[in-house]
């Protein structure tokens, strides 16, 4: 009995010794968790500092890098979010496709871009975000968005359709009918813009007021574009 008592007695202080350690010396995983739960009680510096601590303790764990993104995207820094959802990528492509805020990520600063008038990154940006969640229908029609102002055409409309396809009854398709007939009047084809045009009108409740304040708009990033490229090749004084 006294043996028994000796033995119960040597394993709980095994425990109890082995959890201190533990305590002292958290694994990535525990630090992820912590850094979980401090996001959800909406402590984000706390959860970006666990989330940092655990990419230091193992800095493959994609999931970690995952998480850490989603903070900084809630504490409005776009830049250091796209890094952290790159690496995910890199490490766990799998667990990261079709993540919802990896794509949107991409897209909004594509945007950001495109409003800039870098429209290469612009479509670097989109072409991730697609490559992330093939399945969006917004990131290609914003790809094609870029790829109009630009002036690749054919591979505007080829966006356009696939957008179109993905999500042929939404509001966001009436945006790429808008682009697609913009397209094509570009390129000659009267007809089959004004199908577009009026296929644009019937999927959004503005009408045609909606239409032609989008076509002004596409329309004069056009012009700023070709003005910005005249003026890059002038040579200078």
């Amino acid at each position: 009995m006294r043996r028994l008592s000796l033995f119960l007695f040597s394993l709980l202080f095994l425990m109890l010794a082995s959890a201190a350690a533990e305590a002292q010396n958290p694994s990535a995983k525990d630090v992820l968790k912590r850094g979980q739960v401090r996001f959800g009680k909406g402590d984000v510096d706390g959860a970006i500092g666990d989330f940092t601590k655990a990419i230091e303790l193992n800095p493959q764990m994609a999931e970690a890098h995952l998480n850490r993104g989603k903070a900084r995207r809630a504490k409005g820094n776009l830049d250091g979010a796209i890094e952290d959802y790159e690496k995910a990528i890199e490490i766990d492509p799998q667990m990261t496709s079709n993540n919802r805020d990896i794509t949107q990520a991409f897209n909004n600063r594509g945007f950001i871009r495109a409003n800039q008038f870098d429209m290469d990154g612009a479509i670097s940006d989109f072409d991730k975000a697609i490559k992330v969640s093939p399945g969006d229908a917004d990131s290609y029609i914003k790809r094609a968005e870029a790829r109009l102002i630009k002036g690749d055409l054919p591979d505007a409309v080829t966006d356009f359709d696939k957008g179109i396809s993905l999500n042929p009854a939404s509001a966001t398709a009436s945006l790429a009918y808008a682009g697609r007939g913009f397209t094509y009047l570009l390129q000659g084809d009267e007809a089959a813009a004004r199908k577009d045009f009026d296929k644009s009108i019937k999927l959004n409740n503005e009408g045609r007021i909606f239409l032609e304040l989008h076509l002004k708009i596409l329309e004069t990033q056009i012009k700023e574009m070709k003005r910005r490229r005249a003026e890059e090749q002038q040579p200078v004084a």
